[in-house]
């Protein structure tokens, strides 16, 4: 082996942009062989501003996945679709997952260890929040104004409510359910929507309290997995893995309509944000997104086995208000129905 040794007069010299201020780059400064011989960089799953130079505090839109064994952050920011894996320990059987904006964390639950637990995005200050008459929570959500805590169990046939941490629970509804899986609250006009899959299946609605249950769709349906709404517009999305068929309805029941039926195997996991709805597909080990209004589609993960629950958030983005958010409304659990506000009824449009 030869061995050369060069003085450091020897050493050829280069001067470049990255060692005046890192290039004006808030984090990577990477050379080009071409002008102006530098770019500015980001960690990976987050965008680069315009400037070209700074970087963002970090991926604001992302999909929060539950594969199982993993629970995974996957930037919508970027082109790739970066995928993170969240640093938690003992995640053996993740079913559902959801996010609180305002304080940054995480819910899934974990039918193994019949659980519903809660980390940060960067999987620090993971802890149990119920690990007691759990069966199969398979769906779980988030009311990020009251501060509560919504799930549903095909094993007790329950839907439940707790604080966020995991304090004050309460049976919401415990009868007529048979399978009851996705959950989709609207915490500013006060109401929660479930799907259940069992014999005879259907789509649900009642006031976040419990109060005013109705049954909205129980036509034409399979396995009603995925559900999920879309505030702005006040329209109800579902994704039937039965059917194979992505339907959509007015929030008070009226005009359904097909959005997507074409190579739909079997949805499970169903989200929306923005102009997307966002779903897993066990079967294609797939998860894709297709436009509300233009019907178009593509794929954003292939070939990833284990895809369960799915989250599509803004992680920046907290929006809304109710009675609820003042003081917990003076009570241990609160739980909002409609009419938000005394003396002001809830548009027709939104009563379920």
């Amino acid at each position: 082996m030869d061995i050369q040794v060069l003085s450091q007069e020897r050493q050829p010299f280069f001067h470049t942009r990255c060692e005046e201020d890192n290039g004006g780059c808030s984090h990577l400064c990477l050379l080009s062989p071409r002008e102006p011989f530098y770019t500015c960089a980001c960690p990976t799953g987050v965008q680069l501003q315009d400037n070209g130079r700074t970087c963002k505090a970090g991926a604001e839109e992302v999909l929060l996945l539950a594969r199982r064994t993993d629970l995974r952050r996957i930037s919508l920011d970027t082109p790739d679709f970066t995928d993170i894996v969240l640093q938690v320990d003992d995640i053996r059987h993740a079913i559902a997952i959801d996010y609180d904006p305002l304080e940054g964390y995480v819910y899934w639950t974990d039918d193994e260890v019949r659980a519903i637990r809660r980390a940060y995005l960067d999987g620090s200050g993971a802890q149990t929040l119920v690990n007691t008459e759990i069966n199969d929570p398979d769906g779980i959500a988030v009311d990020w104004v009251a501060r509560n805590l919504y799930w549903t169990d095909t094993g007790t046939d329950r839907i439940e409510v707790t604080r966020l941490n995991g304090t004050s629970r309460k049976i919401l509804v415990s009868e007529d359910l048979d399978e009851p899986r996705a959950i989709a609250l609207h915490p500013v006009m006060g109401l929660m929507y479930w799907t259940d899959w069992g014999e005879n299946p259907k789509i649900e609605c009642a006031n976040l309290d419990g109060q005013e249950r109705r049954v909205l769709v129980n036509a034409s349906l399979g396995w009603p997995n995925g559900l999920a709404l879309d505030l702005q517009e006040g329209k109800l999305y579902w994704g039937d893995a039965k059917t194979d068929k992505i339907e959509v309805i007015n929030v008070d029941g009226t005009k359904r309509r097909t959005l997507l039926e074409d190579k739909l195997p079997h949805i499970f996991g169903f989200t929306l944000l923005g102009d997307f709805i966002y779903w897993t597909d066990w079967q294609r080990r797939s998860i894709e997104r297709v436009h509300k209004v233009k019907a178009s589609r593509d794929v954003i993960i292939d070939q990833l086995p284990d895809l369960m629950g799915l989250k599509a958030v803004n992680v920046a983005k907290v929006v809304g208000t109710n009675p609820c958010a003042d003081r917990n409304g003076g009570a241990a659990t609160c739980a909002s129905s409609r009419p938000t506000q005394p003396g002001v009824a809830a548009p027709s449009a939104w009563s379920c």
